[in-house]
């Protein structure tokens, strides 16, 4: 279709939207004349009534020349008829924008208020036009601009400010006029695509055949696409959804359809590490493997972000076959792949639920999958997790504590308890170790193993790291003074160690408690030899140790492989692990004994923790332990029981005699 042909058939479809909003145009201005005619007898204007009776007329007639005519009448009209058409449809408009021009000069001797409401409905007529009228450009801006000009002149000379609101209605007309152009054009392009549209369509009938099937793939691809996840290409949750609807809804007898919930290990740290690209990468590496262990009855979608659900349709043996598939899955997917010549590793943990015995729709399924994963990924990860209704208490409890923490910390509820660190030679207290404990008011005593995890997920460890330095600091600084006065040793997080000014933190602390820093050690896991780490940690860990801090690594051999990367932080002091306290008759020992042997090359101290009978004092004093610490010694308690908060004073006991 030409150009000219074109710009023809676009006129004609503006005045057939302009045909069919007669209607609407025609009740507007009829409720607005009705409310003029109104404000105006109010006023004493007596006139209104036969100015009423004439736009009422005047709407009537335009709506009986205009009720038949409709889009067929006007694209199938000669140009004649089209002409006279165009011609009925202006000339109604202006002569009812005329009638409410007479009703602005008629009402300029009105009162304020009347005049101040005349021009009210002139600028809502106005408004209105800029849609109604959007299909004619200059017929549409003439109307607007007469009724905001005639509500600008009743507002001339009133109220003191005359000037200032004719201003604003001229301000307000150039504003209108951009929007009804901006309509205007919105209308022109929709009908243009419409027309071009239509053209295509008229132009290939006889390649109608074909035209239908590649618009019903091209909705199919949209379908499909609105369902798939783009960087995998694999089902997302709306397509999961669909795909769970059609699959398991259909009664099956004795048998039960099975969701895998996956969730990626150490995903993270690939990001942050090597990049989201290189994650992107990990990804749809791990996809690739899980998908090449997918049964045919089965689908694999992704949940978001590291997570996805895999769904076993209906069988007899759901638990067995979801078990056994979650665990070649993690096998799968811990196996080392190569990203930019550099060999990396993802962790999966799995948890699984059955369909309809534990739950009995499609989202509640999901959800207690959820929970399953949540709790093998609590409990130590890249491992298969069947649901249980427990976990859902259970993480309903970790939601109350990860929301009461932060209120908790430096309140009365949290409380630090000191279990004391004893030298094997004099028995006398080397140092204390202070415990955070947390009693809450409803929730009860919550024990350090289970809010410290979920302080290091939310980010209240650190406000709660910080609450126990000071706390430890201003209580060790109570107590007896001279070479003799015990050491405080607090446990910190290495994502404390990681954030910067930190180290200046504790030092303002000592300063502020008076504490020497000789007499604070500061405790930290393995997991700050984690390279990821370590670089975030020496710095803080390098300035402590300038300042006369010392640093313990705890739980010493059940981590990294650590041995020789002593040496790359300033530490000078190991606390060897309980479990290999409890193994001294077996393999125990010997790893304590290799641990002794380096430690002391090294002029590193060990402490042997979790001493709970005579015979460990006994063989670890054989060994060569430096100091003791665990209940046969004392159990961690408040500073107020050990003697009016003071440790040091009258602690010359044996060993024995320490007992708790």
């Amino acid at each position: 279709m030409s150009a000219e042909k074109i710009a023809r058939q676009v006129e004609r479809e503006l005045l057939a939207a302009s045909y069919a909003n007669l209607k609407t145009t025609l009740v507007m201005s009829s409720c607005a004349s009705i409310g003029a005619a109104f404000i105006l007898l109010r006023s004493g204007a007596d006139w209104a009534w036969i100015w009423l009776a004439a736009t009422l007329a005047l709407n009537l007639f335009r709506y009986l020349r205009g009720r038949d005519v409709d889009r067929t009448v006007i694209v199938e009209a000669d140009e004649d008829r089209l002409a006279r058409l165009r011609l009925e449809f202006v000339g109604g408009l202006n002569a009812s924008s005329l009638s409410w021009v007479l009703v602005a000069l008629a009402a300029g001797h009105s009162d304020p208020a009347a005049q101040y409401m005349l021009a009210i409905c002139f600028s809502a007529l106005a408004a209105g036009g800029t849609g109604v009228f959007a299909s004619m450009l200059g017929p549409g801006r003439i109307y607007i601009s007469t009724m905001l000009l005639s509500g600008s002149f009743l507002l001339f000379d009133q109220f003191g400010q005359g000037l200032v609101m004719s201003a604003l209605g001229v301000i307000f007309l150039a504003v209108m006029l951009l929007v009804h152009r901006r309509n205007h054009l919105i209308v022109k392009q929709s009908i243009e695509l419409k027309i071009e549209n239509t053209g295509l369509v008229g132009g290939l009938q006889a390649l109608n055949r074909d035209l239908e099937a590649k618009v019903e793939e091209r909705t199919q691809a949209l379908l499909d696409a609105a369902r798939s996840d783009s960087l995998t290409s694999l089902p997302n949750r709306r397509g999961l959804f669909t795909w769970m609807k059609a699959e398991l809804d259909a009664a099956r007898t004795d048998e039960e359809a099975a969701v895998l919930f996956l969730d990626l290990d150490h995903f993270k740290q690939i990001n942050d590490a090597l990049g989201h690209a290189a994650g992107d990468r990990a990804l749809t590496t791990a996809v690739e493997r899980l998908s090449a262990l997918l049964p045919p009855d089965a689908i694999l979608a992704r949940w978001g972000g590291d997570e996805f659900v895999c769904v076993l349709a209906h069988r007899r043996d759901a638990a067995e076959d979801a078990a056994k598939l979650g665990a070649r899955m993690i096998e799968a997917v811990t196996q080392p792949f190569e990203i930019d010549r550099q060999a990396v590793s993802l962790g999966l943990s799995v948890g699984t639920s059955l369909f309809p015995s534990q739950a009995s729709n499609h989202k509640d399924l999901i959800l207690a999958a959820d929970l399953a994963v949540a709790e093998a990924k609590r409990t130590g990860r890249g491992k298969v997790v069947s649901y249980a209704e427990t976990y859902s208490l259970t993480q309903k409890r970790r939601y109350d504590i990860s929301r009461s923490l932060l209120e908790a910390v430096g309140t009365d509820q949290f409380q630090l308890h000191y279990q004391p660190i004893v030298e094997r030679r004099s028995g006398e207290p080397y140092g204390y170790e202070a415990l955070a404990r947390w009693h809450h008011p409803r929730l009860g005593e919550v024990g350090p193993d289970e809010f410290i995890p979920i302080a290091e997920e939310t980010g209240s460890i650190l406000a709660l790291g910080d609450w126990a330095i000071r706390t430890a600091c201003q209580e060790a600084a109570s107590w007896a003074c001279g070479a003799s006065a015990p050491s405080v040793a607090v446990n910190v997080s290495v994502r404390q160690l990681g954030e910067e000014g930190f180290a200046l933190r504790v030092a303002q602390i000592l300063t502020q408690t008076g504490l020497a820093p000789r007499r604070l050690e500061l405790e930290v896991t393995e997991t700050v030899f984690a390279d990821e780490r370590m670089k975030a940690a020496r710095d803080n860990l390098e300035s402590l140790r300038a300042l006369g801090v010392a640093l313990s690594i705890d739980d010493f051999g059940t981590g990294y492989s650590s041995l020789s990367r002593l040496l790359s932080l300033p530490v000078s002091t190991i606390k060897i692990d309980r479990s290999f306290v409890a193994e001294l008759a077996g393999n125990g020992a010997t790893v304590i004994e290799s641990t002794l042997l380096i430690a002391r090359r090294m002029g590193i101290k060990v402490i042997a923790e979790g001493i709970e009978t005579p015979q460990q004092v006994q063989a670890l004093a054989d060994l060569g332990v430096d100091l003791f610490q665990g209940y046969y010694f004392g159990r961690p308690a408040p500073m107020a029981a050990r003697g009016g908060g003071r440790p040091g004073e009258g602690s010359s006991q044996s060993i024995v005699g320490l007992r708790t």
